[in-house]
C-alpha cells in the first residue's frame, strides 16, 4: 500500500479538497497583499541582502502565488502548483526564522511554516475527488474503455 492509500485512509478524501481549496485561497490572497504593498514588499526582500533582484523576485512570488493559488483552487495540475510554491514558501520560514526579514507581524513565520507543510501535504495526496484534476483523469479513463 503506498502513501497516498494510507493517507487516504485516515482522512476523508473531501479533506483533500477542503485543504486544497483553502490553501489556494490563502496562497491567492497573500498573493494580492504583496501586490498591494509593492513598495514595502520589495523592501522586506531588499533586507535580506538581494538589492539588485528584489523587484523581479517580488514580481516574481507574486505572480506565482496569484497564479498558483487560483489553479490549486480549481485543483488543476495540483503537484506542480505546490513544486512551484514550496521553495517561495521554504524561502519565508528560512528567513523568517533567521528573522532576516523586517515584517512587522509576528505569526509569518507559524503562518509560513503551516502553508508550508500544507503545500507539501497535498503535493504527496494530490488533487482530491473535487478537482479539474480528477475530472481529466475521469475523461482518460472513459476514452480509454
Amino acid at each position: 500500500m503506498g502513501i497516498v492509500q494510507k493517507i487516504e485512509s485516515i482522512h476523508p478524501p473531501i479533506l483533500v479538497d477542503f485543504l486544497r481549496i483553502a490553501l489556494g485561497g490563502f496562497i491567492t490572497y497573500k498573493g494580492i497583499v504583496f501586490a498591494s504593498n509593492f513598495d514595502s514588499f520589495t523592501a522586506n526582500i531588499q533586507s535580506v541582502g538581494w538589492i539588485f533582484v528584489a523587484a523581479h523576485l517580488a514580481h516574481a512570488i507574486i505572480f506565482i502565488h496569484m497564479a498558483g493559488g487560483i489553479i490549486l483552487m480549481c485543483g488543476a495540475i495540483t503537484r506542480w502548483m505546490c513544486l512551484l510554491n514550496i521553495p517561495i514558501l521554504a524561502g519565508a520560514v528560512i528567513f523568517n526564522y533567521k528573522q532576516m526579514l523586517t515584517a512587522d507581524n509576528y505569526m509569518e513565520l507559524p503562518m509560513a511554516a503551516i502553508i508550508l507543510g500544507l503545500l507539501i501535504v497535498i503535493a504527496i495526496t494530490g488533487s482530491g475527488k473535487f478537482s479539474l484534476d480528477h475530472i481529466m483523469e475521469q475523461r482518460v479513463k472513459m476514452k480509454s474503455t
